[in-house]
């Protein structure tokens, strides 16, 4: 599953983001392309790419005959002290909103998972946190956060925080003092977390200040700037495209539709879309579809005559007993079990924000739809598929509200895996059903606080319950070969750690 294309990215990625925290300083020769090989296990075309788009983005030079050098792109020299963030205060505002209750719970969790001698590398990472070099020490600081984000060894979620551009908006160099005093806050923080644990108070007031100021709009103007190089944006289109390789488009294709099959919405017999109808639902060229079309046929599972149409030939029982190769679907698996992640650690802070929103009445035909679902049209995870649609519809902010999108497409594709699919109630489904429907009802009496945490208690449920589903039908291993989550973090942030 490790293809060149996935390779190239997170190698490029790697060396980016250590040139950015001065690993790999100005003037600093990179390793040749033979030790690159090996130390990533790739081919000499995957690391002439990576390096190729290194220098197209002005990272390093390269000369004949000579190793590529590094450029001091990420300070350049200069301050832009005047560059602030006034063209567009609504976007910054909604990233730092964004920040409060995705970042921020990610972050809890990423520090959670930290061991004792994890400590060892952002202890580093603030030892080179120097207060009288503001923009590097700024810098810096968003890496130290990375760092937690990046523990969590989702690359789902690694993506998602990465996206917002986050990383990319500095406080202005401010007073030599208020650095002084955030750097001691985050040694202290690194201390007691290191060594006895700290108390959720240590942890806010190590935070305070990172995603704005109250992201009020005068106070963001007169603190942050907006790096030359950031990708701007008020929402987070592109995120899934970055994700999916060519391969996981056609792929994307026809998991999708096996899952309409699965759940009943195709039934043996029916015509599916013409080539042309699915490449407009898809976003796909017609070569994917035919990619895609090929793949269901060798199968069986559907059959194809042209100037007649493409037609189902088998219902979930069938489907069942295919034999589906695992690298076909590992990467499918890997999105499905890392956005039940991101819900299980987002989803309190989220849901909270947008119960402010939803009208009593929204959130009483939410409760009969989910009733008619169960009693009428019951499909495998489709009442907390439905409450997480109707929770996103709320989101006030652009970036979050992305995010959330693709969290709930790809929600969908627990239906693309007919092993994992029955439509059989169960006592697992009407535990998920009643605490969902618990959930509306605090909604409905205007109880935000409790319907988050019933939302939460309920999506905490359906992940612990996938898991172990996957865990039984042997799916988990298929899902790690798609990519090894500790080397997110482990080798990007080693050399920070003494190597280790």
């Amino acid at each position: 599953m490790k293809n060149d294309i996935v390779l190239y990215q997170r190698i490029y990625q790697l060396l980016k983001n250590q040139i950015e925290c001065g690993l790999l300083p100005e003037g600093k020769s990179l390793p040749s392309r033979a030790k690159l090989c090996r130390e990533f296990q790739v081919s000499e075309k995957t690391v002439r790419r990576v390096l190729e788009e290194m220098q197209e983005k002005g990272l390093i030079e390269t000369r004949q005959g000579k190793r590529p050098v590094v450029r001091n792109v990420a300070l350049a020299g200069r301050e832009y002290e005047t560059e602030t963030l006034q063209e567009d205060t609504e976007v910054p505002k909604d990233i730092f909103n964004t920040g409060r209750l995705f970042c921020d719970p990610v972050i809890e969790h990423g520090i959670a998972r930290c061991a004792r001698e994890d400590w060892e590398m952002p202890a580093a990472i603030i030892e080179r946190m120097n207060p009288s070099r503001a923009t590097e020490f700024w810098r810096l600081s968003h890496y130290f956060w990375r760092f937690f984000v990046a523990r969590n060894e989702n690359d789902l979620i690694l993506h998602a925080v990465k996206s917002l551009g986050f990383f990319y908006i500095e406080p202005l160099p401010g007073p030599l003092e208020m650095r002084e005093d955030y750097w001691n806050a985050l040694r202290s923080f690194v201390r007691a977390a290191g060594g006895e644990g700290y108390s959720k108070e240590a942890l806010l007031e190590s935070m305070s200040g990172l995603y704005g100021f109250g992201a009020d709009k005068r106070r963001i103007e007169a603190h942050y700037r907006k790096r030359p190089d950031a990708p701007w944006r008020s929402g987070c289109c592109g995120l899934e495209q970055s994700l999916r390789s060519a391969e996981e488009r056609y792929s994307h294709v026809y998991m999708d539709i096996i899952g309409l099959i699965a759940i009943g919405r195709y039934q043996p017999g029916d015509q599916l879309p013409t080539h042309k109808e699915m490449q407009m639902k898809y976003g796909v060229s017609s070569d994917t579809t035919a990619k895609a079309i090929r793949v269901l046929r060798e199968w069986g599972i559907v059959t194809a005559k042209r100037g007649c149409g493409i037609y189902v030939s088998m219902d979930l029982t069938g489907l069942k007993n295919v034999k589906i190769a695992p690298d076909l679907i590992g990467c499918h698996l890997r999105r499905f079990l890392d956005s039940l992640e991101l819900l299980d650690f987002t989803i309190d802070k989220v849901a909270e924000h947008a119960a402010e929103w939803i009208p009593a009445e929204a959130a009483g035909a939410l409760l009969r739809k989910m009733e008619r679902l169960w009693n009428e049209e019951y499909l495998y995870q489709i009442t907390p598929m439905t409450l997480l649609e109707f929770i996103t519809d709320y989101i006030q902010y652009a970036p979050l509200k992305e995010i959330y999108r693709m969290a709930s497409r790809n929600y969908h594709i627990g239906r693309c895996i007919p092993k994992l699919v029955t439509r059989n109630k169960s006592f697992e489904s009407r535990a998920i059903q009643r605490q969902a429907v618990e959930a509306v009802e605090c909604l409905i009496q205007g109880d935000g606080r409790r319907f988050s945490e019933k939302a939460a208690a309920m999506f905490g449920y359906v992940h612990g319950l996938v898991l172990r589903e996957c865990g039984q039908l042997g799916y988990l291993e298929i899902a790690d070969r798609v990519y090894d989550g500790s080397a997110l973090w482990k080798r990007v942030f080693q050399d920070f750690g003494g190597g280790k």
